[in-house]
């Protein structure tokens, strides 16, 4: 048996080709030692490292929900609530905002100015998630999948909070030996 370690790119949708490949890479005896990913490539090792074959990642891949593919569900737009006030207050936004004169505001008044203007921003939509973009690298809050990531690792006996310190040494990770 051979052992190889296998880096997952990103790519959104791309990302199901690896399950063709795993598959490939199966059928010729070839088992994974070290897992790396980004993006998609990250589900891809994680799910592998849990146990799934990858008929079951395939499975997980075409899961839907309400008739659409349940990985659309992913890209979540952030709710107001996802922002706490010491975020908003310690943003790019207030910092930008301390600096620019709104002509016929009173002195003293400006902060309140600048603090309502943020407050009314931050009840559009697509206003979060530019928010979401600049201050935290992101377009989409990541809950729902945060919770189809639990719910994987659950399936598979793995605590779903685990850290990824955790993860790693979990007697039900596989490092070296896979099932498949």
């Amino acid at each position: 048996m051979s052992l190889y370690d296998l880096i997952f790119e990103g790519g959104g949708a791309k990302g199901s080709v690896f399950v063709g490949a795993l598959t490939a890479f199966s059928e010729k005896g070839c088992q994974p030692r070290r897992l790396v990913g980004t993006s998609a490539g990250a589900i891809t090792a994680t799910l592998l490292a849990a146990g799934f074959t990858p008929s079951e990642m395939k499975d997980a891949i075409n899961e839907e929900l309400d008739g659409k593919p349940r990985f659309a569900s992913f890209m979540d737009r952030p709710k107001e609530e996802d922002f706490d006030q010491d975020i908003i207050d310690h943003s790019d936004t207030m910092k930008l905002l301390e600096d620019v004169n709104v002509p016929l505001i009173p002195g003293g008044l400006e902060e309140r100015f600048d603090s309502l203007l943020v407050k009314a921003l931050m009840a559009m939509p697509a206003y979060r998630q530019l928010f979401c973009f600049v201050e935290c690298g992101g377009l989409f809050s990541g809950d729902t999948f945060l919770a189809w990531r639990k719910e994987k690792l659950s399936s598979k006996g793995i605590d779903p909070e685990i850290t990824l310190n955790a993860f790693n040494s979990h007697p039900r990770v596989h490092t070296t030996s896979f099932p498949w």
